[in-house]
This record gives structure tokens, C-alpha cells and sequence, in this order.
């Protein structure tokens, strides 16, 4: 039998390999898709805050959704130890090298994070009852570990972006792993579980 560790390893190796194998052409097309959606949705369009990511290693890039016209105050992550804070972006805003050399706001107004009305979450791989597997650092795992339950009271929208090859038929997981509300691919929308989407 194999574990939840190397399940979540070979998972992640299959994905990141299909994802490498992209064209920027098929990258750029895919977030033309997926800012489409994520604008159709309610829980973006009716939003204040918004947590977003700077796509790195063939993740689904949100830049036009960021630089659209929207209303929304977008917030970026930077990792602070084993955690990440959301910090409020502008046009302009300078960026350096963070954790794991991904872009991160180097200033800017820090919000807390059930403060935001919907937050966006790469993935390496979903299934259809909400459940991600992440790059492995745990970051939002903890992130959303740290939010009210859907029972417990008005928390964010979590939405994660993926490509529809990253749909698999059953995530393995742990019981920390947390589930999302929906998916939003390049095809898409997959509602999951009992939150604010379903």
C-alpha cells in the first residue's frame, strides 16, 4: 500500500512535468480562460479584497485579472517564517525574490487574512469534492486551517486555479489538508463542498 507522503510526491512530480511541458502560448491562453471565469463568478465580482498569486513554475498566471479594471483590492502573499502574510497590491508595486524564489511585495499595507472576501490558491492537483495538493510547504493549508468553518460563521471564498488535466479522481490527503469551495480551470468551474459557493 502505498503512503499519503509518496502519493502526494508522485502526484506532484506527474503535474509539474505535464505543467513544464506547456507552451507560454498555452499558459498565457489559460489565464485569458481563467480570468474570464473568475470574473463571472460572484464571489470575485461582488468582492473588496481579493487574495491572489504570482504564478511561478507553469501555474496558471492571474495577471490579467490583476491588471484588469476591476474594483477589488488584490492582495499578494510573502512568506514570514512558516506563514503568509497578504499584503495589498498596486500597479507598480516592486517585487524581490522571497521564499522559494517566488516574487514578493517588498511593501505595502499587510491584511489580515479572514479579512478578504475570496482568496485564489495555486494547486498542483484537485479533485472534485474540493480537496488540493499544494506545492508541500503546508503554507496555505495553514492559511485556511486558520479560518472559520463554513458553519462557523462568514469566512473567505476559497477558489483554486488550476488546468483541467490537474482534476484527478481522488486527492490524497491528510487531516490537516484543507478543501476548497470551487476550482476555476481553463475550462471550468468545479463547486465543491459546503461553503460560501455551494
Amino acid at each position: 500500500m502505498t503512503s499519503v507522503p509518496d502519493s502526494k510526491a508522485r502526484f506532484r512530480a506527474e503535474m509539474r512535468a505535464r505543467r513544464a511541458g506547456l507552451s507560454p502560448a498555452v499558459v498565457a491562453e489559460a489565464g485569458a480562460a481563467v480570468a474570464r471565469r473568475l470574473e463571472s463568478l460572484p464571489a470575485i465580482a461582488e468582492a473588496g479584497r481579493v487574495a491572489a498569486y504570482r504564478a511561478v513554475r507553469g501555474e496558471i498566471p492571474l495577471d490579467r485579472l490583476l491588471q484588469g479594471e476591476r474594483r477589488e483590492v488584490f492582495t499578494l502573499p510573502r512568506v514570514v517564517g512558516d506563514d503568509l502574510e497578504f499584503v495589498a497590491w498596486h500597479q507598480g508595486q516592486s517585487f524581490a525574490p522571497g521564499s522559494f524564489g517566488i516574487p514578493e511585495p517588498v511593501d505595502g499595507e499587510v491584511v489580515a487574512f479572514a479579512d478578504h472576501d475570496a482568496v485564489l490558491v495555486p494547486l498542483t492537483a484537485f479533485d472534485g469534492r474540493g480537496h488540493r495538493l499544494g506545492q508541500g510547504g503546508g503554507f496555505y493549508d495553514r492559511a485556511l486551517g486558520s479560518l472559520p468553518s463554513a458553519a462557523g460563521g462568514a469566512r473567505p471564498a476559497a477558489i483554486g486555479v488550476a488546468y483541467s488535466f490537474q482534476q484527478v479522481a481522488r486527492v490524497p490527503r491528510d487531516r490537516w489538508d484543507v478543501p476548497l469551495d470551487a476550482v476555476v480551470t481553463n475550462t471550468g468551474i468545479v463547486i465543491a463542498g459546503d461553503g460560501p459557493l455551494a
